[in-house]
């Protein structure tokens, strides 16, 4: 009966709609790749800012940390090399200002995404709520249903037992009245030879 009831059949599609909805496939995908853009921005204006530190500092190109960081930023820096002149300082230290300029838009952007990832982190949470919602609404007419059933089953049964019930009573009346009608019968009944003529005496 449960499977057949349509508001349980109502609830059930309902929850499989929003546990297979291609939506939440979707932004789930959207914050992984959201959350990639967002980490390798942040990495790389991390770099920026310490690449244009580290030419200020004056430190060693050939030193193996120093040459990574360039390395790492060069294709990164590509767009914004040339806004601002570089101006040499005391003895090795450049100021780039192009690097800086460069960290600040990267770091813009990884605040950007992290809007848009926190976005899709809210509306997925949302659709996993109204589908945790709608499976508990499918689970509870479930069990409605299964309540229904159980009660129509006790009370299906307190009425058979009743009606076996008042057969027995109607049976044990039909037995007594059939036992005091024979004993009125067989008080009624004369004693056997009752009825009989006597005989004649002898010789007469």
């Amino acid at each position: 009966m449960t499977a057949n009831d349509p508001m349980v059949q109502n609830y059930e599609r309902r929850a499989e709609e929003y546990e297979r909805s291609p939506q939440r496939a979707l932004l789930r995908a959207a914050r992984v790749v959201v959350w990639l853009v967002y980490a390798f921005a942040l990495v790389t204006g991390v770099l920026l800012t310490t690449a244009f530190f580290l030419q200020l500092a004056g430190a060693n190109p050939d030193a193996s940390f120093v040459e990574w960081v360039y390395r790492s930023t060069e294709r990164a820096m590509r767009p914004f090399r040339g806004i601002f002149p570089t101006q040499q300082l005391d003895g090795s230290s450049v100021l780039d200002f192009s690097y800086l300029v460069a960290a600040i838009v990267y770091f813009v952007i990884a605040l950007l995404v992290d809007a848009l990832h926190r976005w899709l982190t809210g509306r997925l949470r949302q659709q996993e709520l109204e589908a945790r919602r709608a499976r508990a609404q499918a689970d509870m007419a479930t069990q409605r249903a299964v309540d229904q059933q159980h009660a129509d089953d006790q009370l299906a049964r307190q009425a058979a037992a009743r009606e076996y019930a008042a057969h027995q009573a109607a049976a044990q009346q039909y037995n007594v009245a059939r036992t005091a009608a024979e004993d009125a019968l067989a008080r009624q009944r004369p004693p056997a030879g009752a009825d009989r003529p006597e005989p004649p005496p002898p010789g007469r």
